[in-house]
């Protein structure tokens, strides 16, 4: 038997921990020594077990467990070679708690002291509330409802909590929450591993344990299984492939870092107290955590730099003065420095180049004592790695103290009055935009104030963006906001004549609904097809008469899921998708908010296939649209619970994978430039495959994410200060231009519509009556009403149907009288089509103008 723990990350140790420990080493840190365990090769006691068994019986301990806490420890273990004594460093200390079905408490922080980088976070779960902080945001409390059950797609709530995987596997980070969240067979924790083999059994803090090892790419895994209780005690991490990059000199005769689990424990009771994480009243509650504006300027651009003194090697002494009129470039430089050597010839390029202008001057500096590095040696080097430039020496390490220059490459820009307008530290990667620098200040542009303006600005972003993650109130326990459904009153511009309504026996219990106009002139002729969803048990077809053509079941995993993941809710949830594919058959998907299942039909509504074949925590959005004109239609399916949004071929296999959001609410198909389409091809559902398409994905972040056909992020924005949960984008008013629409949280049962730019530009807001939606119905459509005027849709709350034009006013309104279920216009002629779906029925309008 195959052991289901065959292991997970092509580079098992993340960048984070990889980068502390290279600080470690070439520090030279110290720490106390502890005897190392030997490496054996026999067979496990009494070889009854074998090491797939014993790795087997570790994952079912843990897959079975109710609960489990533990304290650990990230180490790095090594000898040097000239002392021949082992050292024990730790890097990261990490705690868990865990309660199933949802509860958590995950603490991750660095055990170096005096450490900059900052890395850790703590998240804690009480079964209704997830709350985490991240040491490298102090002030935001991250705020979320809990899932239903955690997973490894949604116990780390953000996607900034997320970059500690940096492209690797939960496993190689925290095997011991691998295993406890398991669930899939298919799934393996370590998959690039391949089968474990059996190593002698060792002591580890009194306890006799098991050593399973594992051979991967990235090196040699070691397990250390509790020979008792199968608990995991320590797992050695895989480092060979990242051993130059540890030991770049070879100092080490033995390197090794591993994870030591203190205090393991099953089915412990846990006091709730550990799952609990209050919000100081001083720390903002945020939906997302905001990124802090960046650094400030560094504090001496814009200044005259001090009187400072250089020599050239002839032995004459150059000052700030001498530099007066003329625009100076400085490059500080030292001879044993890699990156300096690796820049010098394109630098030099740029020199030459620059060469003949007025009043510039190009100087390499060398930051070295003349004792330690003469001139001669300075100039043979600098000469040896292409330069040309004329040099500097330093009078003394004052210049460098007083110039802030900590080490090198370092470049200085000044100006013809000798200030301080550009400082780049490190290699030059692009000598062009450094060219372009210089051009800039050699024309006269005031290159320090415009950073200083920009930091400004930056940081009145970073407040808004803040302002707009803060969350005011409760996220449980607020009252769910009652809705007065509006009597009903029909249009006052537009005609409004009622052609035909449905009885129970033709639809029971209506639901979301579909118009989609035929292609062609004869099947345009024929009218619409009108697919309503039925008790969100079935697909009804409607003729042109509201007679019943066809019902097809919808499979029964796409039932709506209650707040406990058990299938089986009320509300009507689920909707319909359509597209045509490249033979020009239409296709149809369904799916259910918080369902498990999307599901394709072809043509005839005959069931094609099922997505996703995996568990995870309920499906948000789903849309099936063609985005690149040459790949065809596919499923794009946006989650709750931290999986994202994926691309899904029409064969049903994943083709890409986007978990930037944790908690997707609306995935939305918008023109990628500007669409010169108008709002009737829109709102008639015509099929183009004349321009690139993107999605534009909404969730609880409260943020626009912009995807292209391939998954690939292209921007985030958001409208203002407004958290828009349901969008739409098209060129509404055929004027080459994209208009957008959304539906703005205002607060507990208060939406707003709100007209926006592609930039986040707010254009216009429209209010609606209080009141939640019951219902998957349609928020916000682009229609052409009677005679080609384009509008906007919007299925407000109380029942009421508004028509906006592109500017944001209103046009008419319908008070339907009853909740909407599902929404639809179609166009025929210089009339339009109005179809409804309420609470008991189905009914056809036409509209004209009056």
């Amino acid at each position: 038997m195959e052991s289901q723990l065959r292991l997970a990350s092509r580079t098992a140790c993340p960048v984070l921990f990889l980068c502390l420990v290279a600080l470690c080493i070439a520090a030279g840190c110290t720490g106390q020594s502890s005897p190392g365990a030997a490496a054996g090769n026999g067979a496990a006691e009494g070889a009854r077990l074998t090491a797939e068994q014993i790795a087997d019986r570790m994952l079912a301990a843990y897959r079975n467990a109710r609960s489990y806490t533990d304290r650990a420890t990230y180490v790095q273990h090594s000898v040097h070679r000239a002392e021949g004594v082992e050292r024990e460093l730790p890097f990261f200390d990490m705690s868990l708690a865990f309660e199933r079905p949802n509860r958590l408490r995950l603490g991750f922080q660095e055990a170096v002291e005096q450490s900059s980088a900052n890395q850790g976070f703590t998240i804690a779960s009480d079964g209704k509330i997830v709350r985490a902080m991240a040491g490298g945001l102090p002030g935001q409390v991250q705020e979320t409802a809990a899932p239903a059950e955690l997973t490894l797609e949604n116990f780390l709530p953000d996607p900034y909590l997320r970059e500690v995987f940096q492209g690797r596997t939960i496993g190689d980070v925290f095997p011991q929450l691998a295993m406890l969240l398991h669930q899939d067979d298919r799934q393996q924790v370590f998959p690039s591993d391949e089968a474990p083999r059996l190593l002698a059994p060792q002591q580890l803090d009194g306890r006799r344990c098991y050593r399973v090892a594992t051979t991967s790419p990235a090196g040699t895994r070691t397990l250390w299984i509790d020979c008792k209780n199968y608990l995991l005690r320590r797992m050695e991490l895989p480092i060979d492939a990242q051993r130059r990059q540890l030991d770049p000199d070879g100092s080490y005769t033995r390197l090794a870092v591993w994870i030591d689990f203190k205090d393991a424990s099953f089915n412990a009771a846990i006091d709730d107290a550990a799952f609990t994480m209050e919000a100081p009243a001083d720390v903002r509650r945020v939906r997302r955590f905001v990124l802090p504006a960046p650094a400030a300027p560094p504090e001496k651009l814009g200044k005259s730099i001090a009187e400072v003194a250089f020599t050239t090697l002839d032995g004459q002494e150059l000052t700030a003065k001498s530099f007066a009129g003329k625009t100076v470039l400085l490059d500080f430089w030292q001879i044993n420095c890699a990156p300096c050597k690796a820049h010098t010839p394109a630098l030099d390029a740029l020199y030459r180049e620059l060469a003949g202008t007025e009043n510039f001057a190009f100087y390499a500096v060398n930051t070295e004592p003349t004792g330690r590095a003469p001139n001669d040696a300075v100039a043979r080097t600098l000469a040896s790695w292409g330069g040309t430039m004329p040099i500097l020496r330093i009078a003394s390490a004052e210049v460098l103290e007083k110039l802030q220059v900590a080490g090198t490459p370092t470049l200085l820009l000044l100006d013809a009055d000798g200030r301080l307008q550009y400082r780049h530290e490190r290699q030059v990667q692009d000598a062009d935009a450094l060219g372009q620098v210089i051009r800039r200040v050699l024309a006269g542009d005031d290159l320090a104030a415009l950073a200083r303006a920009e930091r400004r600005q930056l940081l009145q972003e970073y407040e808004r963006e803040l302002e707009a993650a803060t969350i005011r109130e409760s996220i449980i326990e607020a009252p769910l906001a009652e809705t007065a459904i509006a009597g009903r009153q029909e249009p006052k511009s537009l005609g409004v004549a009622e052609l035909w309504r449905t009885d129970r026996q033709t639809i029971a219990n209506p639901g979301y609904l579909l118009a989609v106009a035929g292609e062609g002139e004869e099947a345009a002729a024929a009218g619409p097809r009108i697919l309503v969803v039925d008790g969100d048990q079935a697909i009804v077809e409607l003729d042109g008469a509201g007679a019943r053509k066809a019902r097809r079941q919808i499979p029964a995993e796409t039932a709506t899921t209650d707040s406990t993941g058990a299938e089986g809710g009320t509300t009507r949830s689920v909707f319909l998708r359509t597209a045509v594919d490249g033979q020009e058959n239409r296709l149809f998907a369904a799916a259910a908010a918080g369902g498990r299942k999307v599901h394709l039909f072809d043509e005839q509504l005959n069931h094609q296939l099922a997505f996703p074949p995996d568990r995870h925590p309920g499906i948000a959005d789903v849309q099936l649209a063609c985005l690149a004109p040459e790949a065809g239609p596919r499923l794009y399916v946006g989650y709750w619970g931290g999986v994202g949004v994926q691309g899904v071929g029409l064969d049903g296999r994943r083709q890409w994978s986007d978990r930037s959001l944790e908690h997707v609410v609306q995935v939305a198909v918008a023109p990628a430039s500007p669409n010169p389409k108008n709002a009737a091809s829109a709102a008639m559902g015509a099929e183009s495959n004349a321009d690139e398409r993107e999605l534009w994905c909404t969730s609880t972040r409260g943020t626009i994410h912009v995807l292209d056909a391939a998954g690939r992020p292209q921007r985030d924005f958001r409208v203002g200060l407004r958290m828009l949960l349901y969008v739409a984008a098209v060129d509404l008013d055929g004027d080459g231009q994209i208009e957008g629409c959304g539906l703005d949280v205002k607060s507990l049962g208060r939406y707003g519509v709100v007209g926006f730019t592609p930039a986040g530009d707010v254009a216009w807001e429209f209010e609606l009556a209080p009141g939640e939606y019951i219902s998957a119905v349609d928020r916000i459509q682009a229609v052409a009403l009677p005679g080609g005027q384009a509008a906007w849709m919007v299925a407000a709350p109380d029942g009421t149907i508004y028509w906006l034009d592109p500017a944001g006013r209103e046009i008419d309104r319908f008070a339907y009288g009853e909740p909407l279920s599902g929404l639809a216009l179609t166009n025929e002629g210089e009339a339009a089509i109005l179809w409804v779906s309420a609470q008991d029925h189905v009914a056809a309008y036409r509209l004209t103008g009056k």
